[in-house]
């Protein structure tokens, strides 16, 4: 009966070996997605406050430092917002760009993925105008 038990935890092990690549692969593209999905937030909401501020001011002066101050807890450069008003459609739109730094730091992964560029996140906000 010993030798029996013996065997099941060989059998365990061996398992838990061939598992565990995958299970580590799940949890890092688990806290990677949660990070994109955050920064993404963050700079969603950016953009709808530029937008908001055009709206309000009707001057586009402000926007890039309203931008820097909303998005400062992101790493890496500053985010760059680039404002359009179409005078034809009588709407404003905002948009903020990103080069995506990974939640790890220097990611070769994602970079390879990439052909060695970065990941250029867009959020867009597009109101329209009084």
């Amino acid at each position: 009966m010993r030798q029996n038990e013996t065997r099941h935890r060989g059998l365990a092990a061996v398992e838990l070996a061939l598992l565990m690549p995958l299970l580590f692969s799940l949890l890092f593209l688990l806290v990677e997605g949660g990070n994109a999905m955050h920064v993404y937030s963050i700079l969603q909401e950016a953009s709808r406050e530029g937008a908001r501020q055009v709206l309000q001011n009707n001057d586009v002066s402000g926007i890039q430092e309203l931008v820097d101050a909303l998005t400062e807890q992101l790493p890496g450069d500053d985010p760059t917002a680039v404002v359009t008003m179409d005078a034809d459609a009588k709407a404003v739109t905002v948009e903020v760009r990103y080069d995506y730094q990974s939640f790890y730091g220097e990611n070769p992964i994602l970079e390879a993925l990439n052909d060695d560029q970065p990941y250029v996140f867009r959020a867009r906000t597009t109101m329209p105008l009084p």
